[in-house]
């Protein structure tokens, strides 16, 4: 993607990460197209509200326990890796921001290996 920094894990393998498309969703909710941030991302609230748990929690020693409870972690990432394999059976490998990138070191490097 031009413009913009990309995955690392994308640039190497070619395959979206389950971030994939947050940057894009920021900008669209800046600019105040919540539709677009939703489409690009539709966990990027989980973000925020993560964002504003972490600024009360310097204050709240209550909050503060729930950034060290390993069962809220584990919480947050099953939904975004369940998330992530929605999307990625609705928009893999054609849409962005889930495409394929077939310009990435790996798929590159088969190419060369299978001429």
């Amino acid at each position: 993607m031009v413009g913009l920094l990309e995955c690392p894990l994308k640039a190497i393998t070619g395959f979206p990460c389950p971030m994939c498309g947050m940057t894009r969703s920021f900008i669209h909710l800046v600019q105040g197209d919540v539709s677009g941030a939703f489409y690009y991302h539709p966990l990027f609230w989980v973000i925020i509200i993560l964002i504003l748990l972490y600024i009360i929690s310097l204050k709240k020693v209550g909050i503060k326990k729930l950034f060290k409870n390993k069962f809220w972690w584990i919480g947050v990432s099953s939904l975004f890796v369940c998330v992530y394999f929605i999307r990625m059976m609705a928009l893999f490998p054609e849409k962005a921001p889930l495409d394929f990138n077939f310009e990435a070191f790996l798929p590159g490097l088969w190419q060369i290996f299978t001429m």
